[in-house]
């Protein structure tokens, strides 16, 4: 059985290197130093390699000697040449603030957009104020956590329960089963988003609905209906959900348990990039501003998509 193991990022030490020169000057294999110290053999093969000096053993002899501390000074040489330093330079600095301008996360920024700086670079830089943004410009600014709702027991589902969705659905193995919600810009009474997600693809859809009732939310999903195939329909308990059977075939809409909002991640998620250009709070949102982000969220990159759009995964497969 194997009794070492070499957990990744572990490195030997100066005091290792110290007990594998007196371990050798005894007679040691390299296999049982390995095994004492819990490291592989290759491991402390290639540490002798490196650490190996010239001895004089008499007038114009000399041989090959493990010395603990040439093998420290190698390698902390070597280390500091591992690590690149990053500088923030006058064209890195206005790509980054470019990308920031067009809602771009720092990972998509490094990703999709091939700017040359580790993820957490950009973070450090953006809190020690080098890039001279400030905590309002986050793309989600901190908030106090709610807590956790609960549903009644007596509570049933306007239709079929999400329980009941097929395994084609669940395992998005298609395109055109969508995730629908409602988008609110203020508390008032006034217009909000109607937003439909496609579960496999990304694709994204939204609507700019006089209210946030069920006859506008039917009205605006009978228009999406013409232009787009949707195969079944993923909502949750809002009573603007309540009678989407009007409008779509009830066999093929599904609700999510109450307070789940996980149960519909898709949708969730791009819900948040909308906030990214129209924070809550937000009024008077027009429909070019809406075509607009609609267009921005199908064209960004996704990690879950290898870093390619909903619009080329919708294209190109």
């Amino acid at each position: 059985m194997q009794e070492y193991y070499t957990p990744k990022g572990k490195h030997l030490t100066i005091t290792e290197r110290h007990l594998i020169e007196r371990w050798l000057q005894e007679g040691h294999s390299h296999r049982e130093i390995a095994r004492r110290l819990g490291k592989a053999p290759q491991t402390i093969n290639n540490e002798i390699k490196r650490g190996l000096v010239r001895q004089v053993v008499r007038k114009g002899r000399f041989k090959k000697v493990y010395s603990a501390e040439f093998a420290q000074n190698a390698y902390e040489k070597n280390r500091k040449r591992s690590v690149k330093p990053v500088y923030l330079t006058k064209d890195v600095k206005e790509k980054i603030l470019h990308y920031w301008k067009q809602k771009y996360s720092p990972e998509m920024m490094v990703k999709a957009k091939g700017i040359p700086v580790p993820v957490s670079t950009i973070y450090y830089w953006f809190h020690q104020g080098h890039l001279g943004l400030s905590p309002k410009d986050l793309l989600y600014p901190r908030k106090v956590r709610a807590p956790k709702k609960i549903a009644s027991p007596d509570f049933k589902p306007a239709g079929k329960s999400i329980e009941e969705r097929p395994k084609v659905i669940n395992q998005r193995l298609r395109v055109g089963d969508y995730e629908i919600d409602t988008v609110l810009q203020t508390r008032e009474r006034n217009p909000c988003l109607l937003t439909l997600t496609d579960r496999k693809t990304r694709y994204e859809i939204i609507r700019l609905i006089p209210s946030k009732s069920a006859s506008a939310v039917n009205q605006a999903l009978s228009e999406i209906l013409k232009e787009h195939p949707i195969k079944s329909i993923t909502a949750d308990n809002g009573t603007e959900f309540s009678r989407l059977s009007e409008v779509f075939n009830p066999e093929n809409i599904y609700y999510a348990h109450p307070y789940s909002s996980w149960e519909r991640g898709t949708n969730e998620n791009h819900n948040r990039l909308i906030r990214r250009w129209l924070p809550k709070g937000s009024k008077n949102a027009t429909k070019k501003q809406i075509a607009f982000i609609e267009n921005w969220i199908n064209n960004y990159p996704k990690k879950i998509l290898s870093y390619k759009s909903p619009n080329d995964v919708l294209l190109n497969g």
